[in-house]
């Protein structure tokens, strides 16, 4: 597909979530302020450890991974924030079903953490859980970012310690993604030791997932040398407290230039505490993804042509106490807003060894230094046309809850009221997440959707807002009434995989292998004619025999899946020719003799 998106770059945060030999995600809760759906894929295919080198896999990874988390992974994110790609892959639908979206208000209020909470699980050993908490939206953003991981244990060891409070943030991450098991998880973290990267030591959890939770912004105890704060967005009266802390002269800013900008034009002075102030470009906050760059084109001027600015989006807060640092690292940006608990947001604090200098040396040593002088000269951008749709678009999001009414394959979606924009000029447009935008109905509050069929269907719809001069895309999950088939998983992945795909993969666990990663990949949709170029060798009886002589249960592990896919395939596989449907038919045949035949050896 000539127009697929580029793979998700976050491989480090990927390889993280990959379970070790032997083990297996019992459990894995995500929060995030913005998501993309190929980040979303990524994450499914690390945790089945099948994600490849570019953050990608194959299809039948895809549907393998679809197939094992679908009750264990669930990513929570903020109503509106779904990036919905220029190009969206068929199949990207059935990933509704690990999505749960907050319904904050984002005109006094946003769900912005970013965690990962996971626990791996093996035959032979204990519950392993990982946490991971930073400044990372499941996107693929490139900005710079930081993060830190915490393993968890179930024995106390060198290093390693209770973390107070962690109970009740997987008890809010749970609740939020709507599992009743919200109690006994925090009980089973409580039980945790946990153990931080080399030259950290762990010290506090910063929960501010709650409604008007705060988080702990006081320095800690001690003399203070120095401070530096790390992080893209500014409010003037956070800076104003922050510029009580430490000594005159040693206090480092690192943020953006437009908001850096902005506090330099601010009365007040905001600013004047620092003495070193460094900037970056400001941090790309998907709503809709661009189109990508067509690969391997060039032009002359490649060569001399300007490097793309760091942008930042890292968020950490650093108390400089002699050989020492206490670090904050998370979600919260540098504003009342993330700190005095009108956000949803989580930090984590550590004890730092000469181990952090080098990062934040990093940090500050790829941005520009700017002097407050030549910051309050320059002059604010103006965005009033960006302001006014974003205004519109917190505006419905929160205001309306549609639902896809559902009668068969033909849908509607009911937004129960007519529709409330910031600015009355503004035009809303919505749609089926694989079909077309229509133009929302003045004063109306349905909107015919069509007949979708089952490989396509999902709970996610489309949304635009529109100007007269620009617009702003994204995608929400939404209530389906009634309920999706619950077929349309098997109807997506089997005409998603085709034929080729299918025998492969009903080899590779007939013989208890691993699936290649280098086959179709899982958001790549072949045109027939492509398909028809792919050969493919059939399963055979001779397959079945030679499985069953070595694994008499790996046949049973596959004709779970046999079945049910010969018979999606055929039902929903619009690209197979009678010669392929009679072959598939004529092996359901043979797998049926051999069913009965094994069985009953």
């Amino acid at each position: 597909m000539k127009d697929r998106p580029p793979a998700w770059p976050g491989q480090p945060y990927l390889d993280e979530l990959r379970p070790e030999r032997g083990e297996t995600v019992r459990l894995a809760l995500f929060a995030t302020y913005s998501v993309d759906l190929s980040a979303i894929a990524a994450t499914l295919l690390a945790l089945i450890g099948r994600n490849n080198e570019k953050g990608s896999g194959a299809a039948i990874d895809f549907a393998e991974a679809v197939d094992q988390l679908r009750d264990r992974v669930r990513i929570i994110i903020q109503r509106g924030r779904i990036a919905r790609p220029v190009v969206l892959p068929r199949v990207a639908g059935i990933l509704d079903q690990f999505v749960v979206e907050q319904t904050h208000d984002e005109r006094v209020r946003s769900w912005h953490p970013k965690i990962a909470l996971v626990a791996y699980e093996g035959p032979k050993v204990s519950t392993r859980w990982k946490l991971w908490i930073g400044s990372r939206n499941l996107t693929r953003s490139q900005d710079l970012e930081v993060g830190v991981l915490l393993g968890g244990h179930a024995r106390c060891g060198k290093g390693r310690t209770r973390l107070e409070g962690i109970g009740g943030l997987g008890a809010s991450l749970a609740r939020a993604a709507g599992r009743a098991d919200a109690l006994a998880i925090s009980e089973e973290l409580e039980a945790v030791w946990w153990e931080a990267p080399e030259g950290f030591m762990l010290r506090a959890l910063l929960d501010g997932l709650e409604d008007g939770a705060t988080l702990a912004v006081e320095p800690p105890a001690g003399a203070i040398d120095g401070i530096t704060i790390v992080s893209p967005f500014l409010s003037p009266d956070f800076l104003k407290m922050a510029g009580r802390w430490g000594p005159a002269g040693a206090r480092t800013l690192v943020s953006s230039m437009p908001a850096l900008v902005d506090m330099a034009n601010r009365s007040g002075a905001p600013l004047a505490a620092f003495s070193h102030v460094f900037a970056y470009a400001a941090p790309d906050e998907i709503i809709e993804e661009k189109a990508p760059e067509a690969t391997g084109a060039s032009t002359p001027d490649d060569d001399e042509a300007e490097p793309q600015p760091l942008a930042l989006h890292a968020k950490l807060v650093a108390f400089h106490q002699g050989n020492t640092t206490t670090v904050r690292v998370g979600s919260a940006n540098a504003t009342d807003r993330a700190w005095a608990g009108r956000n949803s947001e989580v930090m984590i604090e550590l004890e730092a060894s000469e181990a952090f200098n080098p990062g934040l040396a990093f940090l500050i040593g790829k941005a520009t230094p700017v002097t407050i002088d030549e910051l309050a000269r320059a002059k604010p951008a103006n965005v009033s046309e960006a302001d006014a749709l974003n205004e519109s678009r917190k505006a419905l999001t929160a205001s309306w809850n549609p639902i896809l009414r559902r009668d068969g394959d033909r849908f509607v979606l009911d937004a129960r009221t007519a529709p409330q924009l910031a600015d009355t000029s503004h035009r809303l447009s919505a749609g089926h997440a694989n079909g077309d935008l229509l133009a929302w109905p003045e004063g109306g509050n349905r909107l015919d959707l069509g007949v979708i069929p089952l490989s396509i269907q999902s709970a996610f719809i489309q949304v635009r807002v529109c100007s007269a001069e620009d617009s702003v895309q994204w995608m929400q999950r939404v209530t389906v009434d009634p309920p999706l088939d619950e077929k349309r998983d098997l109807a997506a992945l089997a005409s998603h995989m085709g034929l080729r795909a299918f025998h492969g993969w009903m080899r590779a666990m007939l013989g208890g292998e691993t699936v290649p990663i280098g086959d179709v990949a899982w958001d790549e949709d072949r045109s027939a004619k492509e398909r028809e170029a792919l050969v493919y060798t059939r399963l055979t009886l001779e397959d079945i025999l030679t499985a069953w002589a070595r694994d008499e249960k790996a046949f049973a592990r596959v004709d779970k899946h046999f079945t049910p896919y010969v018979e999606a395939l055929l039902a929903h596989d619009g690209n197979l020719t009678p010669a392929e449907k009679k072959d598939l038919n004529e092996l359901a045949q043979i797998w049926a003799i051999a069913r009965t035949r094994l069985a009953s050896s």
